[in-house]
């Protein structure tokens, strides 16, 4: 196990906010080490320690609590789903890494508690992004397979009645729809809400099938004659 960073120890003295505390979990030794090289070049980031299995990344996740486990995909297997449920039972963010494949079972580990998934050739700064942002409570998925992952998951958790195509918004979905009504574009709703244009367009199509409507100026106008109680609502301006 890894020693605690001196980020750490110098953060907790000076009072200021502590950084974002991850363990890597993987079980190729080079991958780990280059996960570690690049998050610690990163102010507010801070690699506590490393695991090369489940049953390891667990023992240390209860002595050192992290903020965030970086857990590869392809090394747990079958087991990753248990993984990866007793350490957001503790409260700690999981964020996956590696190859999803056509992402059938990705969508089981994420709905087992995942907080989002990267690509195994995902970007430094990306990574770092990524890593910031599920600390912060939020979701991430690549882009490369957002769209096919909201499909399966809308299907996975949809009514049984209705196939699962129509239904109430979820509040992220809301809150795209909202923003679709004041008229901003994909990539000024990504910037609004700190995630992938590619996220954006799979929340607009799960909110356009959910609706039974044709386009966004249908979800537009169905948000005009709709307002959400609690809701951004459109701009009048």
């Amino acid at each position: 196990m890894a020693g605690l960073d001196e980020a750490v120890l110098v953060s907790e003295a000076s009072g200021v906010d502590p950084p974002v505390r991850v363990v890597i979990c993987d079980d190729h030794e080079v991958l780990r080490h280059g996960l570690r090289a690049v998050l610690r070049r990163i102010p507010g980031v801070v690699v506590v320690a490393e695991a090369s299995c489940g049953g390891e990344v667990l023992s240390l996740a209860a002595a050192v609590h992290p903020d965030v486990v970086l857990v590869g995909l392809e090394g747990e297997g079958p087991d990753l789903r248990d993984l990866v449920r007793e350490l957001t039972r503790t409260g700690i963010r999981v964020l996956l890494l590696g190859e999803a494949g056509d992402g059938s079972d990705l969508v089981e580990v994420l709905r087992a508690g995942a907080s989002g998934y990267v690509h195994s050739t995902v970007s430094s700064q990306r990574l770092v992004d990524c890593v910031r942002a599920v600390a912060r409570g939020e979701t991430v998925l690549d882009a490369g397979v957002t769209g096919e992952l909201l499909h399966r998951l809308e299907e996975d958790t949809g009514d049984p009645a209705d196939d699962g195509r129509r239904g109430p918004l979820t509040a992220r979905q809301q809150t795209v729809a909202e923003l679709v009504a004041q008229g901003l574009t994909n990539a000024e709703i990504a910037d609004r809400l700190q995630v992938s244009r590619a996220t954006v367009k799979g929340h607009v199509t799960v909110a356009l099938r959910r609706l039974g409507l044709r386009d966004r100026t249908q979800l537009a106008i169905h948000v005009h004659r709709n307002p959400h109680p609690g809701g951004t609502g459109p701009s009048r301006e």
